[in-house]
């Protein structure tokens, strides 16, 4: 998995998981997988990918299609799913949306205590 969190979160952000079909241009900048996140990441729903994995790739005449599951941080206004597999569908260069889950937050476990005695 592509690891991209070293980008800046907003508070009022909550992050979801989708899987998804995108076509990316051929000769566009960057690799394939940037190509992928820049496909997700023009779509208006979402802010940032956070971490993306590309599960499958189908070379074509003028684009390759790329299967990929991400993470990404979308505005509050679009914490549910619901909203965001819309929005995602309609998104400029997105061939199918498969699913889209909500990631719930979970805080950390305490450190354990230390025993002295």
């Amino acid at each position: 998995m592509t690891d991209l969190s070293n980008q800046p979160q907003q508070q009022n952000q909550t992050e979801i998981v989708a899987t998804l079909t995108v076509r990316v241009p051929l000769g566009g900048p960057g690799d394939l997988a940037e190509g992928a996140v820049r496909v997700v990441e023009r779509v208006e729903a979402v802010e940032t990918v956070v971490d993306a994995e590309i599960r499958n790739v189908s070379p074509g005449l003028n684009d390759t299609t790329v299967d990929l599951r991400v993470r990404a941080a979308v505005p509050s206004g679009h914490v549910d799913a619901d909203r965001v597999q819309p929005a995602l569908e309609d998104g400029v260069g997105v061939r199918t949306v498969e699913k889209v889950e909500r990631v719930e937050a979970v805080e950390p476990d305490a450190p354990p205590i230390a025993d002295v005695g």
